[in-house]
């Protein structure tokens, strides 16, 4: 029997919006190499290797990715499954997207890590699914047999399979679904409390594969978080583990913006260059308002800890030197609207001769001012990045940054202001692309992006993997890019693996 098609891929089940400021990802963004369970990522597991089987029901690719590489550019002509392939990856990320995985049509998928473990799911054919013994119709505890099949070898001896079996009968259903309520502190959906009559009311086998394709696209998140709770706990700690950052064809889709009042149409939707623009305003008002924390409270013990140092061990052109690098410092970020002029004004004057007390006064200070700009730094570096290459491409134009606004356009000729939607396909697709690549990606993530040449001029094809690498660079993360153009990979192709039927 061949694979059922996938479903269609511009409708999303809720598990996160792949785009948007308000993602799973924020959580990373904001707190490093965390995890949603709180821990930390586990750098040294690298992916190393995809394969993947009965693909679209013919195709079976393999992609190695040696943990060393910091990219792979997976090439091949339409129709052969590159999309899907990451979707798969995808998928298999936390929290795993059982909608996605029933929907791609594939036997088999197999992922490789650095640490010598391997995670294996198996999607057999309905035929060949394997049933239970069958209890009685009365049974109120009866579950069904799953249809997928999930296996973790290592590292080491660790060997775990898993194949989640939903609860039916009323009292295993309700059970469940009291657990989740309790957990959440939330009262049931409408759609959560139809898939709870559903289970319920079951007097016969449920395969999960055939309740995900009832409900379509867009499953409700108790059948999801059901079988996340299911799933063996060193199974759901690894899979924790493997965070991935997905940026698809439809990247330039916004958000819709809701009315305030009920019985109203919504507005059109929000472009995402200002869902972004937005986005950055954010962000630089969560930083404003912790160096202002940081400062009150360096302000605040300064003169205690000048008296119990009241001697330092310092030259003149020490202090002079960190002052000097201190007010660059200082210029750069009041080019990203971080510092305002008034502030730059206001800096200390550093005396030609110095007395001991006058250096030991002068360094504390210079400790504290270093202390208090540190907490722009990051977004300092990320900004610079931004500007640097997106006003590298775009012409007769540039971004500026504004506190107020994130960024804003500006012409060359004349400064006056221009709006963001008079941006090009291509420049848009820029300047969302690297945006997010600079903002919304987790530390030490995989990052899958599909056909990034999408609506650029071939010179900047040539040019991306070049900015890639100066953004993976500074915010530390792995890539597969899967595409239809050489000009990406360029002088790279030594990274390409092809898909097709002369792949195999």
């Amino acid at each position: 029997m061949q694979p059922r098609p996938p479903s269609s891929p511009h409708r999303r089940w809720r598990r996160s919006p792949t785009w948007g400021t308000e993602q799973r990802y924020d959580h990373f963004a904001r707190n490093g190499n965390e995890t949603p369970d709180g821990q930390l990522m586990d750098s040294a597991r690298a992916l190393t290797q995809v394969k993947v089987t009965g693909l679209l029901g013919r195709f079976t690719h393999t992609v190695n990715f040696p943990a060393t590489d910091e990219f792979v550019i997976v090439h091949g002509p339409n129709g052969v499954g590159k999309t899907m392939l990451l979707d798969l990856i995808s998928a298999v990320s936390w929290p795993v997207d059982f909608g996605k995985i029933a929907r791609v049509p594939f036997q088999t998928l197999q992922m490789c890590f650095s640490d010598g473990s391997q995670l294996s799911i198996e999607k057999p054919e309905p035929e060949s699914m394997h049933e239970e013994d069958q209890a009685s119709p009365d049974d109120e505890t009866r579950t069904a047999p799953a249809s997928l099949s999930f296996l973790l070898e290592g590292p080491g001896p660790v060997r775990i399979t898993w194949s989640p079996k939903l609860p039916v009968g009323r009292a295993e259903a309700r059970r469940a679904f009291m657990r989740l309520e309790t957990g959440s502190a939330e009262l049931l959906s409408r759609n959560q409390r139809l898939l709870r009559n559903q289970l319920m009311h079951a007097t016969d086998e449920v395969a999960l594969l055939d309740l995900l394709a009832q409900w379509g696209d867009e499953p409700p998140d108790a059948l999801r978080d059901l079988l996340s709770e299911l799933m063996p706990a060193e199974m759901r700690e690894y899979l924790t583990g493997i965070v991935v950052h997905s940026i698809d064809t439809h990247r330039l889709l916004g958000l819709s913006v809701p009315e305030d009042r009920p019985g109203r149409r919504q507005r059109p939707t929000l472009m995402k260059v200002e869902e972004f623009a937005q986005d950055l305003a954010r962000r630089l008002a969560k930083e404003l308002a912790e160096n202002s924390r940081t400062s009150q409270e360096l302000d605040r013990t300064y003169p205690q800890r000048l008296l119990e140092n009241p001697a330092v061990d310092v030259s003149e052109q020490a202090i002079r030197e960190r002052y000097d690098a201190q007010n660059e410092l200082r210029r750069q970020l009041g080019d990203i609207s971080l510092v305002d002029d008034d502030e730059r004004s206001s800096v200390i004057e550093i005396p030609e001769r110095m007395e001991d007390w006058q250096r030991a006064v002068l360094w504390t200070y210079l400790r504290d001012t270093e202390a208090k700009l540190a907490t722009f730094q990051d977004t300092l570096d990320r900004v610079s990045r931004l500007r640097e290459i997106v006003n590298s491409r775009f012409l007769f134009k540039h971004l500026e940054i504004d506190r107020e606004r994130g960024f804003r356009l500006v012409s060359d000729d004349d400064g006056q202001e221009l709006e963001l939607a008079s941006l090009s396909s291509g420049e848009q697709h820029e300047l969302v692309l690297v945006y997010d690549l600079l903002f919304n990606v987790p530390l030490g993530a995989l990052v899958l992006i599909d056909e990034p040449e999408i609506s650029l001029h071939v010179s900047w094809q040539k040019g991306f993997i070049t900015d890639l690498r100066k953004i993976a660079s500074l915010v530390r993360f792995r890539t597969i890019v899967a595409t239809h153009s050489p000009q990406i990979a360029g002088k790279w192709a030594d990274r390409m693996v092809v898909l097709g039927p002369d792949a195999e």
